[in-house]
């Protein structure tokens, strides 16, 4: 068995099918904290990295320090387009599939108000819808012959349990496959079971998850310019979280002599939160060419409400006394509050300027994921302290070193970009969901004069994931290569 996985079955196997019991793991964790800046046609043509340059709403998800740089007032939107596309490999066999969607990657109004005189020049305020994460996806796992079942992984938990208080202990997972025939204990009172496919007879399997919402974040922010060489900024952020899951296991029994032929075990999840955060940031010219910035973001309150459920379906080869051959049953709806504290994070920038030629930008982003906190919720009274699930954060997860990488040329009225980005996977490098780092690679075009802009930003991402399907331990994982294309327009105008 693989090193790593016998070392997280230990920490992963107590927290079988925990939504069932809280609705939310480390993983969701990550999924909630793993935001980026969505920005601009302007900025996503240069990957984002666009923390010294300002002067576009991207500075919301970078440094509010930017918005200092504006010298008039600014009303932009960018519609988008993105087709996302997830590639499985589970036990030698490749599935895939694609989900294609439309949205509204960033809306902003911008106000400058230019001072009479002074050393402070001007203030900008304004407010802007920044998307920050995507998470409409469909994702397709197939197996032939895999010599594993997640039926074991339901005798395993129902072990030591009384039939009658499996549905008291067990009612979204273990108790489902009983009411089904997938478990059946060994004899009457027993507290032991046997699964209806043996662990290690051979199963074709399909898992699909279907995931759908986003991430995104609603910002006020107030910047100033003091002598046109120092910029301050801060905003205060309004951040939302949706997100939706439907996963699918189907097991299909190879072994024609086991009476258990087809199971089927769904999984529904409802995931809805808001929170707040603050970002302050600092820009300043060094040089006539040169400048460079720095920003703080907080972690963002998140509060989280959970709505689930899940349901078992089997289909037996041979019929019982009645001529019944499949079976069903449906767990209750299951409600979970609680709250989330994400990572803050750190972005250090720098930009050549060239003049009024083209410029080059570098940003550098911190992150530690480890930190993440669960915490209970402050609507509903609980005792429950989440040491567990944050217990296992401290050890699953790492801090992450991002970098941007951008450039810019003009010619006329005319605007070429490229740019490229790093982000490391957050998972430890122990662990056997470690995967390949977040590549960007992006360009873009735009024409812009005094008093509008018109930016076309193109961006192709695409990353390594590992997920375990059930239990660590009793199955390998499935490796996933996840590919984004984006499409984004910027309309821009100015008085």
């Amino acid at each position: 068995m693989h090193i790593a996985s016998t070392r997280f079955s230990f920490l992963l196997g107590g927290l079988l099918f925990v939504h069932g019991l809280l609705a939310q793991n480390e993983e969701d964790a990550l999924r909630i904290s793993s935001i980026f800046p969505g920005g601009t046609a302007r900025s996503a043509g240069m990957a984002n990295a666009y923390g010294a340059i300002g002067a576009d709403p991207a500075s919301i998800g970078i440094n509010p320090a930017g918005f200092g740089m504006y010298r008039t007032s600014e009303l932009s939107l960018t519609p988008s387009f993105e087709v996302n596309d997830a590639t499985a490999t589970y036990y030698g066999t490749e599935a895939g599939d694609t989900q294609p969607r439309a949205f509204f990657n960033n809306l902003a109004l911008v106000l400058n108000n230019p001072s009479d005189g002074g050393d402070w020049r001007s203030g900008t305020f304004g407010v802007i819808y920044d998307r920050q994460a995507s998470h409409h996806w469909r994702r397709v796992a197939e197996g032939e012959m895999v010599p594993s079942t997640i039926v074991e992984a339901f005798v395993n938990e129902a072990e030591g349990t009384m039939e009658a208080q499996l549905y008291d202990f067990f009612p979204f997972t273990s108790a489902l496959a009983w009411e089904t025939y997938a478990i059946n204990p060994l004899d009457s009172g027993s507290t032991s079971y046997l699964g209806g496919i043996p662990f290690g007879s051979p199963t074709d399997q399909l898992h699909t998850i279907e995931t759908r919402g986003s991430s995104n974040n609603t910002s006020f922010f107030y910047a100033g310019n003091y002598l046109d060489r120092l910029y301050l900024g801060a905003s205060v952020g309004i951040s939302g979280h949706r997100y939706k899951r439907t996963t699918v296991h189907s097991e299909t029994s190879s072994d024609e002599d086991l009476d258990l032929k087809d199971l089927s075990y769904r999984e529904e999840l409802s995931t809805n939160g808001n929170g707040l955060d603050v970002k302050v940031g600092i820009m300043g010219r060094i040089t006539e060419r040169f400048r460079m910035g720095a920003s703080f973001h907080s972690p963002q309150w998140m509060q989280f409400n959970d709505t689930y459920f899940n349901e078992m379906r089997t289909e037996f080869r041979t019929p019982d006394a009645t001529g019944r051959t499949s079976y069903s049953a449906t767990s209750p709806d299951g409600l979970f509050s609680y709250r989330l504290k994400t990572p803050w994070r750190g972005v250090l920038s720098a930009a050549y300027v060239a003049g009024s030629n083209g410029l080059i930008s570098v940003d550098y982003e911190y992150a530690d994921f480890s930190t993440m906190q669960f915490r209970p919720s402050s609507r509903i009274a609980s005792t429950y302290d989440f040491a567990t699930e944050n217990a296992i954060i401290a050890n699953t997860f790492r801090p992450v070193h991002s970098l941007r990488i951008g450039t810019e040329w003009r010619i006329g009225n005319w605007y070429y970009r490229i740019g490229g980005g790093y982000v490391p996977d957050a998972y430890v490098k122990e662990d056997a969901r470690h995967g390949q780092a977040m590549l960007t690679f992006a360009a873009g075009i735009g024409y812009r004069t005094d008093h509008f802009a018109l930016d076309l930003g193109l961006q192709h991402l695409r990353r390594g994931t590992n997920y375990f399907q059930y239990t660590p331990g009793l199955v390998e994982p499935t490796m996933e290569l996840q590919r984004a294309s984006r499409a984004m327009v910027t309309v821009s105008f100015r008085p």
